[in-house]
């Protein structure tokens, strides 16, 4: 069987546009919920430290639980729109990382641990996740998880007295506008 140019042309037209289809509905629900989200924890977090001081750090894990249960719910409701196969090796390797994390204060074993530089650890936690998972899934999030890393630190060692500010402004904005590039311009 032969095929003409036209059929050949108009079936390359129909792939074509399958694929902006698939790519558009991938975009729709590929992170950007989830960046604005933990963007809005990140600035409630560095803001309320900045004004309230010290003590409003208690309530970091309160707010990060917040997140983590509309994490949930974002990934729930977004599972019925894009069926992706869950990757266990990924889920594991962050378990791994998440399990070291947490044993390296035990080991090192800390004497001055002051709230910044608490949250800068954990922040640089999350920071390795996000590479970990740019590597296992997509680009953006390795040079994602590398630009909030760089900004902790320069957090922390350049703007020490206007971290929680610094924080709040350059990490959680960093979430908040990645999140806009990828539901707008992420191809």
């Amino acid at each position: 069987m032969e095929i003409s140019k036209v059929e050949a042309a108009a079936s390359l037209e129909a792939v074509r546009r399958a694929n902006l289809a698939a790519r558009s509905a991938f975009r729709a629900h590929h992170g950007h919920f989830h960046l604005w989200l933990w963007g809005g924890v990140w600035i409630a977090m560095a803001l309320s430290a900045h004004f309230r001081g010290d003590s409003a750090v208690r309530f970091f894990p309160w707010l990060s639980a917040v997140g983590m249960i509309a994490s949930v719910v974002i990934g729930f409701l977004q599972g019925n729109q894009v069926r992706a196969p869950i990757d266990r090796r990924f889920f594991g390797a962050l378990g791994a990382l998440i399990g070291f994390a947490v044993l390296v204060p035990f080991v090192l074993q800390p004497r001055a641990v002051t709230p910044e530089m608490g949250f800068a650890y954990t922040g640089l936690v999350v920071a390795h996740a996000y590479v970990l998972a740019g590597i296992w899934f997509d680009t953006y999030m390795v040079w994602f998880g590398i630009l909030i890393a760089a900004l902790i630190v320069a957090g922390l060692w350049w703007v020490a007295p206007y971290f929680w500010i610094w924080i709040a402004v350059c990490t959680g904005g960093a979430y908040l506008v990645t999140g806009f590039y990828v539901r707008y311009f992420w191809r």
